[in-house]
């Protein structure tokens, strides 16, 4: 069934026509007009360094015009580049630590004198709480209004608004003066140079195809396998997200190869489990100690909170913890046949707190005499979880980085923790959930059963085969067309998607195609996106169904797994999305 929901207004842009490039452009040089100069003040309260914050902020421009279809449909553009913004300023905060870690060896004599920019910096920066800073950052340089702050940062729009008043006075007397100065680089500057970028990358690669076919093998080995369950992180690969460097992988160049999927049986409970009766709502819990979270013996009730809100949290003060008990998820993690729970939870150091960048995942069981004891905490902290599932005794957490910073993350993959009998250690499940992106042999998307009804602005369906070789970007050329596989911001929803609790996750992409009519064009026309639903096959995912969305709403911004199928926000732009629930009968959907 059909039905308005009260989703945020979609970007209110022109829509483009096919071969249109020059409203695009146009399009790019007034949203970087508009929010250049807040980018930098962004990138300048991240760095300390004036020159410093232009370059990152040209930077993230200049990546944003690769991506301009995609970017300029999210609902609010101006916080993906700050996002770019800040991975940026936090990769180069690594590479200094390495450099300064080097300079401490050779024990200079002489000491420079502080920056004075760097002193403006660091007073803002001591004078302000966390909480107030990221508020002024979200409202007063990112644009975002306060309904808005509230929501990305989990809090009461009243909270928000006593942290800028509290805030903002202070910040602005500290930093005015230092993060202006200097001119912005023209837009259409940023442009050449994201053309020039993506121009440079398929000529060099495509003509340095001969040369590294001989690499090819020693490439395969380092890079993509092989690989082997142990008590590893998950190999690290590039990220595709848009704080890394473009790269890509024509198809005419013999892929690298790998092994297909294989994931083990998802673990089934057994529903006369005593674990499976505990009303999360009202329980004890004794918890591990954790930073900035209370530990102990804990009494979880629904407790008032600011703004109306009535968490499950415990204790009655602060610091506290809270559970997302509506998403509970159970299994056999120890071993001795008993299932044990995995919440959600989120510390708080106080009413004003936030929360944000403090969630993981608290693995619980019951002992003998109905005593319940947290194991520990699982998942790295900020991030988001929007898969997880159990499986031959691992805990598979489909992690998708939002404000922590999860290196290596790309989209198909998961992360495994296996008990230890004192704590949970990182497996390597990077054989049974690879992720997608770049198309290795052995791991192909193939989009054939479907290709009749994938969306492409007005090109007619694509003929024959269709498995397109997706770069580390997730960007494939389809020779007329374009298709891409884009991460949300922070995310769309679970791409590892149980619609069948009984068997492993399927794979859920969005891919979207815009016509390509002009070589190294970025960006000529809005995509049309199409929800993908994959399955296991013997050389990668085979698609099984496209989600039925309305021929005429060409934006899918988010979904949600519900009992019975999948609940879908898509519209188009100048409109509000609306929300679809589309029924899972085992082989399609239906509305």
């Amino acid at each position: 069934m059909t039905m308005p929901a009260p989703q945020p207004a979609l970007p209110l842009r022109a829509p483009r026509p096919a071969g249109r490039r020059a409203l695009a452009a146009a399009d790019f040089d007034s949203f970087y007009q508009a929010n250049y100069a807040g980018t930098v003040a962004v990138a300048f309260g991240l760095t300390g360094d004036r020159g410093e914050a232009q370059d990152l902020a040209q930077e993230a421009y200049c990546r944003a015009w690769q991506r301009w279809p995609e970017i300029s449909a999210y609902d609010n553009p101006g916080a993906w580049v700050y996002r770019v913004t800040v991975n940026l300023a936090r990769s180069r905060w690594r590479n200094l630590r390495t450099a300064a870690a080097h300079l401490l060896r050779m024990r200079p004599v002489d000491v420079a004198p502080a920056d004075p920019e760097h002193v403006a910096l660091v007073t803002a920066l001591r004078a302000l709480p966390m909480d107030q800073r990221q508020a002024i950052v979200l409202h007063h340089l990112v644009d975002l209004p306060v309904n808005e702050v509230a929501r990305e940062m989990g809090v009461p729009a009243g909270t928000v608004k006593s942290w800028l008043h509290r805030g903002r006075t202070e910040l602005a007397a500290l930093l005015g003066e230092h993060s202006r100065g200097g001119e912005p680089v023209p837009p259409d500057t940023v442009r050449q140079r994201g053309d020039r970028r993506r121009r440079a990358r398929n000529g060099t690669l495509a003509a340095a195809a001969a040369a590294v076919c001989a690499l090819v093998a020693v490439f395969a080995i380092r890079v993509v396998g092989p690989v082997w369950p142990g008590p590893t992180p998950p190999a690290q690969t590039p990220s595709p997200s848009p704080s890394q460097s473009p790269s890509a992988a024509p198809s005419a160049t013999p892929l690298p190869s790998a092994p297909p999927p294989s994931p083990a049986p998802v673990t089934t409970v057994n529903a006369g489990d005593p674990i499976l009766k505990t009303d999360w709502r009202r329980t004890t819990i004794t918890v591990p100690a954790a930073p900035d979270c209370p530990s102990g013996q804990l009494t979880f009730r629904t407790r008032p909170a600011a703004g109306g809100f009535a968490p499950v949290a415990a204790p009655a003060g602060y610091p506290r913890i809270t559970l997302d008990v509506g998403t509970v998820v159970y299994g056999d993690l120890t071993g001795d046949g008993a299932a044990e729970a995995v919440l959600g939870a989120a510390c708080w150091g106080s009413e004003e707190d936030s929360g944000d960048g403090k969630s993981h995942q608290l693995v619980v069981t019951r002992e003998a005499g109905g005593r319940l004891r947290a194991l520990g905490w699982v998942g790295d902290r900020g991030a988001v979880y929007p898969g997880i599932w159990v499986a031959d005794q691992v805990l598979y957490l489909e992690m998708h980085p939002w404000h922590g910073d999860l290196t290596g993350y790309r989209i198909g993959m998961a992360y495994g923790f296996r008990w230890t009998g004192k704590a949970f250690a990182p497996v390597d499940v990077s054989a049974a959930y690879p992720p997608v992106v770049p198309t290795v042999a052995g791991r192909r998307l193939d989009l054939t059963p479907v290709a009749g009804e994938l969306r492409c602005n007005d090109l007619p369906p694509p003929a024959g085969e269709l498995r397109p070789v997706f770069d580390a970007d997730g960007v494939a050329d389809g020779g007329d067309r374009e298709w891409t596989l884009m991460p949300g911001a922070p995310s769309n929803g679970p791409y590892l998607v149980r619609l069948n609790p009984a068997r492993p996750p399927y794979l859920l992409l969005r891919v979207s195609c815009a016509v390509d009519d002009t070589p190294g064009a970025t960006a000529d026309v809005q995509p049309s996106e199409n929800l993908v639903l994959f399955d296991l096959a013997p050389d990668g995912w085979r698609a099984l169904t496209r989600v039925p969305t309305p021929p005429e709403d060409y934006l899918v911004s988010q979904w949600r797994v519900v009992p019975g199928g999948l609940s879908v926000d898509h519209g188009r732009l100048n409109e509000l999305s609306r929300t679809t629930t589309f029924r899972w009968n085992g082989t399609s959907f239906t509305r």
